[in-house]
């Protein structure tokens, strides 16, 4: 009975680290579709114009660009959620603007 439950105990364990995060694919398009739909980019960006490319530059770091501009966006923990188990909190730092 003992290692029954001890067996199932450490099922549970692996089945909830294992929805922990999302795999690498799913994450970036989560990072990138909060970038996309962020208003506060499109507030920065709105005179630029449409977005033309949001491209990722390093681990956590994309490169937005409308027209001639580029703005860089951080992607940081947000602390203010809870801790539980299932994809990244994140939210989006923003850069300064660079025009041409």
């Amino acid at each position: 009975m003992i290692r029954t439950g001890f067996g199932l105990a450490i099922l549970l364990v692996g089945t909830i680290a294992a929805s922990a995060a999302l795999p690498p694919y799913w994450q970036r398009q989560a990072e990138i579709q909060a970038i996309v739909d962020s208003g506060a980019v499109a507030g920065v960006l709105e005179s630029r114009g449409p977005i033309d490319a949001v491209e990722r530059v390093g681990n956590d770091h994309y490169r937005v660009r409308a027209g001639t501009c580029a703005l860089d966006v951080l992607i940081v923990d947000d602390t203010s959620a809870a801790l539980m188990p299932g994809p990244r909190k994140f939210k989006l730092k923003l850069g300064d603007l660079v025009c041409n």
